[in-house]
């Protein structure tokens, strides 16, 4: 798996991830998970429109990641999510599931909504 695009965005952190097939790209996803969750973001959006199938060790990364998160008073949005994807995520079934949309304008207004659900 790749992360071929990042951008700091005002409000959320995005990674666009792509199939890979390098034997360090669970190394590669850790490492900017990190950097994500190290930005101050009140999100982090990872768009997983491209990929077929995910690793049980990406997933594990992805959940990891999640729990963070919300240690931190974040979240991990997870975006464009295939079926299959979906699926192979939740076989791992580590606690309540990270939040999945269908587009990155309903990231946006999640991320608004957790927002203001944080002051209220």
């Amino acid at each position: 798996m790749h992360v071929i695009y990042h951008e700091l965005l005002p409000e959320s952190y995005l990674l666009i991830l792509a199939p890979g097939r390098q034997a360090k790209s669970e190394a590669v996803l850790a490492r900017w998970l990190r950097r994500a969750q190290r930005s101050g973001k009140h999100s982090v959006w990872v768009d997983c429109g491209m990929l077929e199938s995910l690793s049980a060790e990406a997933a594990r990364l992805l959940w990891n990641s999640h729990f963070q998160l919300q240690e931190q008073h974040a979240q991990l949005v997870l975006v464009h999510v295939p079926e299959r994807v979906k699926r192979e995520l939740l076989e791992q079934e580590l606690g309540p599931a990270p939040c999945m949309v269908p587009t990155l304008l309903d990231a946006a207004r999640q991320a608004n909504w957790h927002d203001w659900s944080l002051e209220a």
